[in-house]
């Protein structure tokens, strides 16, 4: 088992655990790894990643991102690369916006794609979100936009069940889509 949305107290007025909390929860459940996604920014990723590999933890870098209509993406480092990317998507995303609105163009995140993982988001990720609203074509298009950018072994659609209204269905609903388009699924828990 591992954690892929994970906010930790760097997500501020969101996440409430210190990174090292986190890993030390992880390692109690005996997760090998864990990912910390905080929004727009890599904040506690230094001492996330230090406490880690000190714990015995492989450290999954990463940030939850918002990108163009305010909807959020989960981009993960699959390595140092990796990284270097998810640095420029982030800075560029602060840079072409006031102060506390980032949003990542699809331009950055296509020129900037490369040595990324990309999960669909939360409820408020694109594809989740056009579901919810009745818009399944919308969300097919979105889905599709993303298997472009990223391609289609690492843009994964992310399944969440935290017994909300509606979540079972808009599971079975997005789960169906990846198997319509060929794309892989995960569950994850976007872990506050």
């Amino acid at each position: 088992m591992v954690h892929l949305h994970v906010h930790s107290n760097f997500s501020f007025l969101d996440g409430a655990s210190s990174v090292q909390a986190l890993v030390d929860r992880a390692k109690a459940v005996g997760c090998s790894a864990l990912a910390i996604t905080d929004h727009n920014g890599l904040y506690g990723a230094v001492r996330f990643y230090d406490y880690a590999r000190k714990s015995g933890i492989k450290p999954i870098v990463g940030a939850e991102m918002t990108v163009e209509g305010g909807y959020h993406l989960v981009l993960l480092a699959k390595d140092l690369r990796g990284y270097s990317n998810l640095c420029k998507i982030i800075t560029r995303a602060h840079l072409s916006h006031q102060k506390g609105f980032a949003e990542a163009s699809f331009e950055v995140l296509n020129q900037y794609r490369s040595n990324l993982f990309c999960l669909s988001g939360c409820r408020r990720g694109e594809v989740s979100a056009l579901h919810l609203q009745g818009k399944p074509d919308a969300a097919r298009a979105a889905a599709e936009r993303y298997a472009e950018i990223f391609g289609r072994e690492s843009f994964l659609i992310e399944l969440q069940n935290h017994l909300l209204p509606g979540s079972n269905l808009l599971n079975q609903q997005i789960a169906g889509l990846a198997g319509d388009l060929g794309l892989r699924t995960v569950a994850t828990n976007n872990v506050h």
